[in-house]
This record gives C-alpha cells, sequence and structure tokens, in this order.
C-alpha cells in the first residue's frame, strides 16, 4: 500500500476492503475491531459550519468541490440520519466506517418529500443524501459558498409565474442547472373546520397565523399577500419548514399558515391553493458529471420516482428530471 493509502485510512477518506483491513490487522498485530471499531483518529475536519451546541459532537461527511468537510448533525426532513463519527477538539472518532464520503450528496432545501429521493438514491444508486433543511436562499447562498452540491428553490414572481431562473441568475450569475423535481400546490393549510375558502376572508376573520423565515418562498408569498396591510395575528411567530407550519396549524396554536400542500395533507388539514410551483434542483455544471450529481438526475427520470410522486396529494411530474442551463 502507498503512504496516499494509508493516510486517507486513517483520516476516515477511504474504506478499506475486507481483505486489506484483515492484512493490516494481521501486520499489526491487532484484531480489526481494534483498529477500525472506533479508534480515534488524530485528522481535524474542516467544518462546513460550526456546530450550533458544544454538547453534540456527531458529524457527517462529505466531500464537496473536492473538500472532505464535516458537517455538523442536524434534523432532515427524512428524519434521523446516522451519525459518521465524533469531533472532540481535533480529534474525530470513526464510527460508521461503511460511510463514503465521496458517495453522499448533499441537498439544501425546503422539500418535505425529500425522504422519496434518500431511499431511492441510496437502494439504487449506493448514494447517501444529506437532506438538510434550508430556506431556497439559504440553500443558494450554501450553494454559492461550496457548501452543498444541490439546492432546492421554488420562487415565483409577483403573477405567481415561476422565477427559479431569474433568482439563481441574481444570487449565483450562469454556469448552473436546474433539473426539475416536481409541481406542487402552495397555498394555506387551515384547520378543517374554517368555513373560509380564500386568502381574503381568513385575514378578514382575524384569524392567529403561523410564519415562515425572512428569505423563503413561502414569507415572500405571505408578504405578497399581505401588501402594505396590517400584519395579524401570530405574524411574529417563525417556523423554519412547511411540516412545522402544518404542524403548528394541527396543534391548533395557529388557524392558518402558508406552505405546500403535500405537508397539509400529512396531517389532514384543509388547504386553500394559491398557486402551482415548480420545485427545481439547482447544481453547478462543473458537477453534472459527478456519479452522485448523475445518480440523482437518473433518479428523477426514473418512472418510479415519477409515479411516487404523482401519488401524492397536490403534486405533478410531468416535467420531472427535465434539465436546462442558466443562460
Amino acid at each position: 500500500m502507498s503512504r496516499a493509502e494509508i493516510s486517507a485510512i486513517e483520516t476516515g477518506r477511504l474504506v478499506p476492503s475486507v481483505a486489506v483491513a484483515l492484512r493490516l490487522a494481521a501486520a499489526m498485530g491487532e484484531s480489526v475491531e481494534a483498529i477500525f471499531g472506533g479508534t480515534p483518529v488524530s485528522a481535524p475536519l474542516p467544518w462546513a459550519w460550526p456546530p450550533d451546541t458544544r454538547d453534540d459532537h456527531r458529524v457527517w461527511r462529505a466531500t464537496v468541490g473536492g473538500k472532505l468537510l464535516a458537517f455538523p448533525v442536524e434534523p432532515t426532513a427524512a428524519g434521523m440520519i446516522p451519525h459518521d463519527g465524533t469531533i472532540a477538539g481535533h480529534r474525530f472518532e470513526i464510527v460508521a466506517p461503511q460511510a463514503r464520503p465521496e458517495r453522499t450528496l448533499v441537498i439544501a432545501g425546503c422539500d418535505p418529500l425529500v425522504g422519496l429521493l434518500v431511499q431511492e438514491l441510496s437502494e439504487h444508486h449506493g448514494v447517501r443524501v444529506l437532506p438538510l433543511q434550508r430556506s431556497s436562499s439559504e440553500a443558494l447562498d450554501l450553494l454559492r459558498r461550496g457548501l452543498v452540491q444541490v439546492a432546492g428553490v421554488h420562487w415565483t414572481d409577483d403573477r405567481g409565474h415561476a422565477a427559479n431562473d431569474e433568482v439563481v441568475r441574481a444570487h449565483l450569475g450562469t454556469g448552473y442547472s436546474l433539473l426539475h423535481q416536481l409541481r406542487w400546490d402552495a397555498g394555506i393549510a387551515v384547520m378543517p373546520d374554517r368555513r373560509e375558502r380564500t386568502a381574503s376572508a381568513l385575514l378578514k376573520a382575524n384569524v392567529r397565523w403561523v410564519n415562515r423565515e425572512e428569505g423563503s418562498a413561502a414569507r415572500h408569498a405571505f408578504d405578497r399577500l399581505l401588501a402594505d396591510g396590517r400584519r395579524p395575528k401570530g405574524y411574529g411567530h417563525v417556523v423554519h419548514d412547511h411540516r412545522s407550519v402544518a404542524a403548528t396549524v394541527s396543534s391548533g396554536w395557529a388557524e392558518a399558515g402558508f406552505c405546500v400542500r403535500p405537508a397539509a395533507a400529512e396531517v389532514r388539514l384543509g388547504f386553500i391553493p394559491l398557486q402551482r410551483e415548480a420545485y427545481e434542483l439547482c447544481v453547478s455544471e462543473s458537477m453534472l458529471d459527478d456519479p452522485r450529481v448523475m445518480a440523482l438526475g437518473a433518479t428523477l427520470r426514473s418512472r418510479r420516482y415519477r409515479q411516487l410522486v404523482s401519488d401524492i396529494p397536490g403534486c405533478a411530474s410531468n416535467d420531472t428530471g427535465e434539465q436546462r442551463g442558466i443562460a
């Protein structure tokens, strides 16, 4: 073995084959478990961003733009994803040597259906997805900084027309492509017993709302609806994803909130559709030949994924998998 190979194993960038692991253990007079089963490795990994807490040392690893980065573990739209190891100071301890950073795809976005991609990419392509929950603006910022490979966006203009191309061009410039994932109904989740069937009727009824964070497409739609009018009850109560909006309404704390229909349907809420939005995945054109991005495109174009999407209330997959560049 070369020094580079040994260094890559020591730092967790390479998982050795069973044969190599056995031969290394024999040469060192140790068991495979003693060498690879959680042995601390002195390897300062650069953080994608600092962790929010000092108490949770769990991290994921992913290779983004040719750099191996450590990502603090956080809640995802697909639930809890096992961590690769822990970092304390400058020491990284591997707990999942089978996790492969070079086969990990980091997607930032607000898609509540991303669990479908997680499952399909893992099962059919051996690609692990880390689906980070971020607004469209935050996702584009992470992509611009080279901290994720994919950013999910769903922008519309004041007429309700798709504006993803314009927003991506304004934030990132050219040299990027959009992969169409799906179309969904965006609107207002309401308690099932509400009689109002329009946004204006809800505002007149003086109901309590739940809001999304600044920079999110949902917040933009809400502010556009309010225009220069007064801020309703609950405007200052902010959550950070579509599911949280639906959960807040379902709990009874709020009576209405902007989200997408799949999130509202999941918890059996009423829904007032306002517009159909295109949710698309932005990726640098320099990454289009990356095996993980190629697997993503193949998944989007697959008949199985398109069928899964079309079966969900308020979703359509007619254009799923189509790709276009940002000129």
